[in-house]
């Protein structure tokens, strides 16, 4: 290392001068947000294989997800709670893709149902996992009106039956006050997922389990889900509104089919809106929303980012964003590149370009991904899962480059650790496509480490000043952690000057605490 005071900036040199250098200053005056959590989900795969495969080979999986030395350290985790679309008849027709349900169509409770709901949250118990969330894509069949998980007609209404938004209030609480009671609670419940959409299906041909719903029909649900919670003692916490992409949270869509489920910051955390529930003991102070279909150009990133985080901000409440759910979906997926340029490396990449810009622009509080565990889909590189199983269906598995992609933040970015202003030389359109970087510290306990992102061709050389920094970690024990093409999240040497990042890597700098 090579430390030299100027003025109130140290410069920390960790790569030789090649190909032209960044400069990131790190700003130690400057703390941004705070993180609450980073983590991945069932989706609907990992409900079903701990449901169906060999429970040792799922713990290996839960090693992968949760494990902070062998695996990239979770720090959350959604579990998704079933409808009940788990036979033919359900009508979905991949039989990954159905749910069980706690619920009898009698009206009783199994809770020996939904065996990977139980396996899971115990799962997130042992690892310490500091954030567990439920999620439900639809209500139970029996309180829908056409008996499915889905709907059959292109209504933009929700699927649940008008009379049993009561019963499903009470459904949730039943199943919130089970894991509480079993001392694995939920910390929140979001009980709509993605409102926007239609999820018409024809049954037998249906892809899975989910219902529009407008601002209106969310708004009374709330508000039962709030009284049923606080009559009955349940602790968890309910996340809204779990928006299918960004623009439905801060923008009035007219023109658009689910025109009644947009503008939702404004909807539920404004006081002069009629679907004001911010006011709510058990609603989270968070906006929760995907990140979906934003990522085909650098502009369109940034102004969706810039205008999520301006609608947070503009609240008549004091509430944090959680970027929710995101995979490599859409046509935008490859952000522009001919999809022949990106294999599986330049996928990870692209990932976590966006967790780097919901962090930094948008400035989520929490970052989630989609599905953890999928089979193969075709020769393209894996977008929707963090873990590639076995396409035929045999208990077998890989870890994708897009784990460690993820692992780089998780495992490092903590709960409570603060995130700090990081510029750069570079115009931020052009480091987006090249060298980006970002830093967090850690101000209970000391310590605090940098995420950089290479998505270029070419190797890249930075240099990084240190502004205004406190006593906050041991400054000649760095440790360093790479991913590229042959390695994945590999330890590695960052002492003297000659270090640089390869072609498409990423590298992550650990300062520990003193």
């Amino acid at each position: 290392m090579n430390y030299k005071l100027i003025s109130s900036i140290y410069c920390w040199s960790v790569a030789s001068l090649v190909f032209g250098q960044t400069v990131f200053t790190v700003d130690f005056s400057e703390p941004a947000q705070t993180i609450d959590n980073i983590g991945s989900s069932t989706g609907m795969h990992s409900d079903s294989i701990s449901r169906h495969w060999k429970t040792e080979t799922v713990d290996e999986i839960a090693v992968l997800l949760f494990d902070r030395e062998r695996g990239i350290g979770l720090s959350s985790f959604r579990i998704q709670i079933g409808a009940g679309s788990d036979t033919p008849e359900g009508g979905i027709r991949t039989p990954y893709r159905r749910t069980d349900c706690f619920l009898r169509p009698d009206g009783s409770y199994d809770w020996e149902r939904e065996k990977g709901v139980h396996y899971w949250r115990k799962k997130a118990a042992e690892y310490d996992v500091e954030t567990v969330i439920g999620y439900l894509n639809s209500p139970p069949v029996c309180y829908t009106e056409n008996g499915h998980g889905f709907k059959t007609d292109k209504t933009f209404s929700s699927n649940l039956k008008p009379e049993h938004y009561g019963d499903y209030a009470a459904f949730i609480s039943k199943v919130a006050n089970h894991f509480q009671t079993l001392e694995l609670p939920f910390d929140s419940i979001a009980p709509v997922n993605e409102p926007q959409w239609g999820w018409h299906g024809i049954p037998g041909r249906a892809k899975q389990e989910g219902t529009p719903w407008t601002n209106e029909q969310i708004a009374r649900l709330v508000r039962l889900m709030d009284a049923e919670f606080l009559a009955n003692g349940v602790k968890t916490k309910i996340l809204i509104p779990e928006a299918a992409e960004y623009q439905a949270l801060y923008e009035e869509l007219p023109q658009r089919p689910y025109a009644a489920a947009s503008d939702q910051v404004h909807a539920f955390w404004n006081v002069s809106s009629s679907n004001y529930v911010g006011d709510l003991q058990t609603v989270e102070p968070i906006v929760a929303g995907h990140a979906y279909f934003n990522d085909g150009s650098i502009e369109r990133m940034l102004h969706t980012r810039q205008s999520v985080a301006a609608a947070v901000n503009s609240s008549d409440s004091k509430l944090r964003f959680w970027q929710s759910e995101y995979c490599l979906l859409g046509k935008g997926w490859t952000g522009g590149l001919p999809v022949a340029e990106v294999d599986e490396m330049m996928a990870a990449l692209l990932v976590a370009r966006n967790v780097h810009i919901d962090f930094t622009v948008a400035n989520a509080t929490a970052w989630q991904w989609w599905s953890s565990t999928e089979p193969r889909v075709g020769r393209v590189p894996p977008r929707y899962y963090l873990i590639e199983t076995d396409a035929k269906g045999g208990e077998t598995y890989r870890a994708t480059k897009l784990l460690w992609a993820l692992g780089h933040f998780s495992r490092f970015v903590r709960p409570g650790m603060v995130r700090l202003q990081v510029d750069s030389d570079r115009p931020e359109e052009i480091g987006l496509n090249s060298v980006m970087a970002s830093a967090y510290m850690n101000p209970a306990e000391g310590g605090w480490v940098m995420v950089l992102i290479n998505i270029s061709n070419e190797e890249q050389a930075f240099e990084i000043a240190l502004k205004d920094l406190p006593t906050l970690g041991k400054m000649d024990s760095v440790e360093g952690w790479m991913t590229d093409s042959t390695r994945s999240m590999e330890k590695i040497s960052v002492a003297g000057r000659r270090l640089a990042m390869p072609p498409k890597s990423m590298l992550t700098l650990v300062v520990p605490p003193e």
